[in-house]
């Protein structure tokens, strides 16, 4: 398709014939008199007067003033404006030499991909044009980029009448692969000439530092050019010498503003002492809806840091927790940014307004805590508990049969006992203890608070005032955000000016600086209940890995999976994907807060599993419940009655509720139907654990005794070696580029699904208020909706789910 493509102009001219002596349209090398180099070797040539197709790769606005004569200014010369927007521009000029003058006018657009772009432009004239019968005409354009090495281009140009038409042909080689050099040439051909009669140039351009360039071109004719271009950032300027082989040589001058381009005098004229601000107030996302969300994506905030880290202009970052609702799994791989921004010899200022253990974790990256005079820092610790229902159902005449032979499933525990069991108290503590040491240790090589002083600052941590933490050490300045700039100065001892992200040099580098296709990773998002149809939406996602695994543009897979579980079906309808995928290309799992029960068992096949050492993982194993009327309806007074054929037709029938879409059987299970179903559960937890075991490469005894629906942290997972590593999402990623062989100089686009939108938002992500450490992940109120609503649509059936109360509310 693209080789179809790329010929298309030149066949468009090579089969009409030559039918008149005048030129019907300034040719090819009349009409670019301005350009330093062929269309495709330097920038983006023209931006589309050349050729249409290389606005595909201008991504920002840009108004260029050209301009030629014998002296500076003269009347007596040629000018060119070009407005130039991705993917359109439009053109108009004079021609004022000689005794016709010309108008010319061109509207452009162009598209396409990096390896393969095209356009298609229409030019007309004004003024003098019966001399040289000049008429409107069609330009269509290809450029193609294989590779960082070599750039082709093509374009047909072709009268109203198809009286006149010319095509031409460029090619650039990159010797080095970047700016450094390319040598290049071109050749046009015309309705009045034959083959060994067309026009050529050869030439070469180098950028010897930053946007500086330097050109020279030599044509057939015995003209030779020379040129320097210049860029200031916003701007910039160029001159060229033109030398024709009779008469007397003259000059050529362009002026340029609008996008940032690459330049040696940016980081000179900033002075390279600004600060990143990076606001985290509202939510954080996986996934936003674009411009009127407010929300912040976690894979943004992680890329904008690591772009300051690359910025010679940036020596800092403000790290605005105000109203902040990130999770602490995410504040954990946003803790590991800031760590390597902080590495590269950078500072880190964090400002709490009012916070609590998730505001610590952050502090413990940066160099200077900023705390307002009247705000709050409460970090009590953490506790993780349950409300136990089962005396209260009881009494209500509410029957309650969990289905559970795995000693730490307790998913229903709460419903059909009034106490923890031994086996719940175990895990959670060792959950809450590895988030202690990881808490504890971070202040301790962040910040430098011993482990005994951290101890007395979450002994005390519920009462301490803004002057008890800067006395202990936990913040060390007290201070408003809009006095902000008076701390910078009085940290920096000078003025730094304050950036936002969209201000960074790397994220608005030009796409002009690497050819050739990008390397496509494929980054899919896996949150939420493992349901078929809402939740997770495997069904959806499961298609969507099929499409991956077929599509040879994607290298590698990043899945990114927050899950507390939820429906066998729906897990393994999604498993078993990601295994297959795994066999075509490299799969890494991306574990969010929550990779439990179900969620592993969605990441397990992945060749990699990467967690955050504060995910809560594992719980492999399989439970449920059933509830039944044991004497509620007496209570209520409500009767239900039927007829029925077959031995348990009347399981499941029983009193509506006054409650939508619920009810209550009226009868337990017989002894024969609890039994089918007990059995039913242990072959799915069989399966589970030899499913789990075949991934993790160990033996099926060897995972039956990690199983037993225990939970994990990620630090103690990847101790029992149910994870591979420790990371934030940008580490998966990383790691996937490796496996698919992708250097880290090669250019890396990252495809993302699937695709938001409006109504789906509950189920993107459940994230919401994480104040101190009162939420771990779900938006309580929905969770307790889908929770709920699982638990009455699959009574009795058997589930792969962790107990809300983890994520409700209970870490505290």
């Amino acid at each position: 398709m693209t080789r179809r493509i790329m010929i298309l102009p030149l066949l468009a001219c090579a089969s009409l014939p030559a039918l008149a002596e005048d030129i019907g349209f300034q040719r090819y090398y009349q009409q670019n008199e301005f350009s330093m180099t062929s269309p495709g070797a330097m920038k983006f040539g023209l931006y589309g007067y050349d050729n249409p197709a290389g606005l595909h790769y201008l991504t920002e606005g840009d108004l260029v003033v050209n301009w030629t004569s014998d002296e500076f200014l003269y009347e007596e010369q040629r000018w060119n404006a070009t407005l130039a927007a991705p993917g359109v521009s439009f053109s108009l000029g004079r021609d004022n030499r000689g005794a016709d003058q010309v108008r010319q006018y061109q509207l452009a657009f162009g598209g396409g991909s990096d390896a393969s772009a095209a356009g298609l432009s229409i030019g007309w004239y004004g003024g003098d044009t019966d001399t040289q019968d000049l008429r409107t005409h069609f330009t269509l354009g290809t450029l193609s980029r294989p590779n960082r090495y070599t750039s082709f281009g093509l374009t047909g140009t072709l009268a109203t009448d198809t009286q006149y038409y010319q095509g031409t042909a460029d090619i650039a080689v990159r010797p080095f692969g970047n700016t450094a050099l390319v040598v290049f040439a071109d050749y046009a051909l015309g309705n009045d000439e034959a083959f060994e009669d067309g026009r050529w140039s050869v030439g070469g351009a180098s950028e010897v530092m930053p946007g500086i360039r330097l050109t020279g071109r030599y044509f057939d004719t015995g003209t030779v050019t020379a040129g320097v271009q210049v860029s200031l950032g916003h701007a910039g300027f160029s001159a060229q010498s033109h030398q024709p082989d009779e008469g007397d040589a003259y000059q050529s001058y362009s002026v340029r503003a609008g996008g940032w381009d690459r330049n040696v005098f940016d980081a000179w004229s900033r002075g390279g002492d600004d600060y990143l601000e990076l606001n985290l107030k509202d939510e954080m996302a996986y996934q936003t809806l674009g411009l009127f969300d407010r929300r912040r994506s976690l894979l943004d905030t992680l890329r904008y840091i690591d772009a300051a880290r690359q910025d010679d202009d940036i020596s800092g970052i403000v790290v605005n927790t105000t109203r902040m609702q990130v999770p602490p799994a995410m504040a954990w791989e946003i803790k590991t940014a800031l760590d390597d921004f902080r590495g590269s010899g950078k500072t880190v200022l964090l400002f709490i307004e009012d916070g609590g253990m998730t505001e610590l974790l952050l502090s413990s990256a940066a160099d200077e805590v900023i705390l307002d005079p009247m705000g709050s820092l409460t970090v009590p610790g953490f506790v993780s508990g349950s409300t136990y229902l089962g005396d209260l159902l009881a009494h209500w005449g509410i029957g309650v049969d969990e289905f559970r032979n795995l000693e730490y499933k307790t998913a229903f525990e709460s419903l059909s006992s009034g106490t923890m069991s031994a086996a719940d108290r175990a895990q959670r503590q060792a959950m809450i203890d590895s988030f202690y040491q990881l808490w504890q240790s971070s202040m301790e090589d962040g910040r430098g608070l011993s482990p005994e002083a951290f101890d007395s600052l979450i002994d005390r941590g519920i009462y301490l005032t803004a002057d008890d933490l800067l006395a202990m050490g936990a913040v060390d300045r007290l201070a408003r955000y809009a006095d902000l700039d008076d701390v910078l100065e009085d940290i920096t001892g000078t003025e730094p000016e304050r950036v936002e992200p969209d201000g960074l040099q790397v994220l608005r580098e030009p796409r002009d600086n690497q050819w050739g296709p990008a390397h496509r990773i494929a980054v899919v998002y896996a949150t939420g209940m493992t349901a078929t149809d809402s939740g997770m939406r495997t069904r959806e996602l499961a298609e969507s890995l099929r499409e991956l695994r077929e599509d040879d543009d994607i290298e590698a897979v990043v899945l990114r999976v927050d899950s507390p579980g939820g429906l066998i079906l729906a897990a393994d309808l999604l498993a078993q994907e990601v295994k297959l995928t795994q066999a075509e290309k490299p799969v890494v799992v991306s574990m969010g807060s929550l990779a439990t029960s179900g969620g592993y068992w969605v990441s397990m096949h992945a060749g990699t599993l990467v967690a955050a050492p504060n995910t809560i993982t594992g719980s492999i194993g399989v439970t449920g419940v059933r509830l039944w009327d044991d004497g509620l309806g007496d209570r209520l007074r409500l009767n239900s009655d039927s007829v029925s054929r077959g031995e348990s037709a009347d399981a499941s029938f029983g009193i509506g509720l006054p409650v939508p879409g619920l009810s209550l059987p009226s009868r337990d299970l017989t002894a024969e139907e609890r039994a089918g179903i007990m059995r039913r559960l242990d072959g799915y937890y069989e399966t589970f654990v030899t499913q789990a075991a075949e991934a993790r490469g160990m033996s099926v005894r060897a995972m039956r005794a990690l199983a037993a629906g225990r939970i994990y942290s990620g630090s103690d997972a990847l101790e029992a070696g149910l994870v591979d590593e420790l990371g934030s999402l940008t580490h998966a990623i990383d790691l996937a580029r490796q496996q698919a062989g992708i250097t880290a100089d090669d250019k890396v686009l990252l495809v993302e699904s699937p695709r938001p939108n409006v109504s789906s938002l509950s189920d993107l992500q459940y994230l919401i208020d994480v104040e101190g450490s009162e939420s771990l992940v779900f938006n309580r109120d929905l969770y307790r909706q889908q929770y709920l609503r699982d638990l009455v649509e699959h009574r009795g059936q058997p589930m792969v789910l962790l107990p809300y109360h983890y994520f409700d509310g209970a870490l505290k």
